[in-house]
Order: C-alpha cells, then structure tokens, then sequence
C-alpha cells in the first residue's frame, strides 16, 4: 500500500528548485501567514462581541478555586483520553504516532470542531495536519471516522442510561425536556449507522463517484491536475481499512469502552462548577447525568459550538439545581470552562504551530535553493524587475 504521496513542492536531495517550484512554495507561505492573521483577528473579535466572555473572570474570582481547578484537571483528563484513543485506532493501521502529537491532534480537532457549523470541521482538518506525519488523507479519515463511532457510541450509551435513571424525577419536575432528549439521542444513534456505513465498499465508491462527478462539473476544480488520481488514492487507502476489518476488531472495542469513561469526564466538569458554587446536596452521578442529557439533546444544533442552544438548553435542564439567582453567572463560567477556554488554548496553538511550520518550510527551501539561508531564499522568489 502506498504510504504517502509526495508533497507539492517536495524535491530529492542534491536537486535544485525550478523557478514554479520557488513561487508555488512562496504562495504557500503567504497563504500560511494569512491563515495566521485570520485565526489572531477571529480571538479578538471574539473577546470583543462576547458579553458574557467578558464578564465571567469577575463571576470566577469569587468562586472557590479548589473545586475550579479540579474542574481545568477534568477538562486536561478528557485531552488524554482523545488522544490516546486516537494513538490506539491508528496504532491498528500500522501508523505510530507520539503522545505529544495524539494530544496536538485531540486540541485541533476540538478547536475547529467548535468554530466550525454542525462540527464539520475537526476532522478535515485534523486529517490536513496528519498529512505532515506521512499519514495519508484515506487512512487519516477512515481512522477519525472511526474515532467518532467510538465516541458515540459511548455518548449514546451514557445518554441512555441517564434518561432511564432520571426518568421518574424528570417527568415529575422537568418533563418538558424529555422529548429533546429522546429526539438528542435518536438522531445521534442515526449518526453512528450513517459514518459506520461509509465503510461498506459500495457506500464508499458512490461517494468517490459523486466526488470525481462534481470535479468534472466544477470550472476550477477541472483545471486542478491530478484531482481524479488523489479521489482514487482516497478511496483505495480509505477501503483499505476495511480490507482487514478482523485485525481490528480489538482496538475498536477498546475505543468504545475507553470513550464512556471519556464521555463521562467530559460531562464531569459541570460538577465541579455547581461544587464551586457553593452547592453540595446534589450527588455526583446525578449532575453528570442530567448534563448528559443536555448533551445530547443540543448536540446536533448546526451552530458553532451549539452556541446557543446550550445555553438555552443549561437553563432549562439546571434551574432546578442553581437556585440561588445564580443560574446565569453558573452558564457563563460553565461555557467558559468547557467551550471557550478550548477555543482560546486551540487558537494560541494553531498560531505558534503555524509559525513553527512556516520556519521549518523555510529551511528546507533555503537548505534546497543555492546561497546562504533565507535572504537566497527570497532573492530566488523575488521577480526581476
């Protein structure tokens, strides 16, 4: 099986760069600076517009800091789990990667998941950063595709058992919530069956097929060489995880039990909020079910982050348990912890990670293009005049 075609602009030691080589990897490190401007302007703009952003440090600093930073440790838990669970799919396909990098993999798919509508953007772009590990984009998407079944199938699971646990005192106090969470847990049981059946062959092949129709349908994707021969690449690394579905059957089960306890300590953080507040006469396992629930009755919203609806949604599902007039001051610190904390951590090191990747480029040009370093390097690229 092919491990990885080769890079655009990727050149064999000893030969020089062509004149296109030069400017088509100068475009790319222009387009990776702008890259780096949007992501700055889109964190300030976000300080900026969101009220409750700037208000919750006020709600924080009077708050009690033990039950908090249990909270941040819970929060670096739920990381670990989504990398290693990562490391251990892929590990199944034959690809190593460290822990260090499952982690970085784990930030950005969170980051663009919860910045893009529906989520639709942490696994295309997690499979774009994979691609610098020599992990082609077939394998990188099947795995993540299969890292999601695993996680919902957890989710699903947890989501169920709350809703027969909390059933009797939700129809009592509550009981205008129970249809959203039957719809919540229909639609991401739907889900599971929909990616699962991707890796039928022939689901897979009218996919492909639709793929090379838009290309030949689409002016500029026409004219892109090559896009047919990527579409086949795809579909033969993509199928090819199928192909010896039976050597990993074991790490697939390992995936879906290691992602209940991680869907439960994502769902745990609530708990050492509502603790932070003052509250105690609440148990654990009722806290995390009844935020279970709110989960999964918001999580198909099409906004980035579900912003909105979860909320509206914590208000509706957690009236009952902040009665002290602070149920507002609880969401802001709630979607602090558990939305915008992650969006702030995953931008920072989407830029120093852009940087970093930028230099590194950098050097390799100049190590490629005669003269000395960087300046050769951009007097090579600069037109005459």
């Amino acid at each position: 099986m092919e491990t990885m075609e080769k890079k655009e602009g990727q050149l064999s030691p000893g030969k020089q760069p062509s004149p296109q080589e030069i400017q088509k990897k100068k475009r790319k490190l222009h387009w990776s600076m702008l890259y780096i401007g949007a992501t700055i302007v889109a964190v300030l703009l976000f300080g900026v517009f969101n009220r409750q952003f700037g208000n919750v440090f006020h709600t924080i600093s009077n708050l009690t800091p033990g039950f908090l930073s249990l909270g941040i440790l819970i929060i670096l838990v739920y990381f670990v789990f989504e990398g290693e669970i990562f490391r251990l799919l892929l590990h199944s396909q034959g690809y190593h990667i460290s822990f260090l990098s499952g982690q970085k993999n784990a930030l950005l798919g969170l980051y663009y998941s919860y910045i893009t509508p529906s989520s639709t953007g942490g696994q295309p772009m997690q499979a774009a950063y994979l691609l610098r590990d020599k992990i082609p984009v077939g394998i990188s998407t099947a795995v993540l595709i299969m890292k999601f079944v695993c996680f919902q199938c957890g989710f699903v699971v947890i989501s169920v058992a709350s809703l027969l646990g909390m059933y009797g005192k939700l129809k009592a106090e509550n009981p205008g919530i129970i249809p959203f969470t039957i719809l919540g847990i229909a639609i991401n049981g739907f889900s599971i069956l929909f990616f699962v059946s991707l890796f039928l062959k022939p689901v897979s092949q009218v996919f492909c097929r639709l793929a090379k129709r838009l290309v030949s349908k689409v002016g500029f994707l026409r004219k892109r060489e090559g896009l047919n021969e990527t579409i086949d690449r795809f579909q033969a690394d993509f199928s090819s995880y199928t192909d010896d579905f039976k050597g990993k059957q074991k790490s697939l089960v390992a995936g879906v039990l290691l992602s209940i306890p991680q869907f439960i300590v994502q769902m745990s953080v609530i708990y050492f909020i509502f603790r932070s507040f003052g509250y105690h006469n609440v148990s654990y396992f009722e806290i995390v079910a009844v935020q279970s629930l709110l989960q999964v009755s918001v999580s198909f919203m099409p906004m980035p982050g579900a912003s909105g609806a979860q909320e509206i949604g914590f208000s509706s599902f957690f009236h009952n348990y902040f009665v002290n007039d602070d149920l507002y001051a609880a969401v802001m610190v709630w979607r602090f912890f558990t939305y915008y904390l992650v969006v702030i951590a995953g931008a920072v090191f989407v830029v120093a990670d852009q940087f970093w990747y930028r230099r590194k480029k950098l050097r390799e040009a100049a190590a490629l293009s005669p003269g000395d370093g960087e300046e050769s390097l951009q007097a090579e690229i600069t037109p005459k005049q």
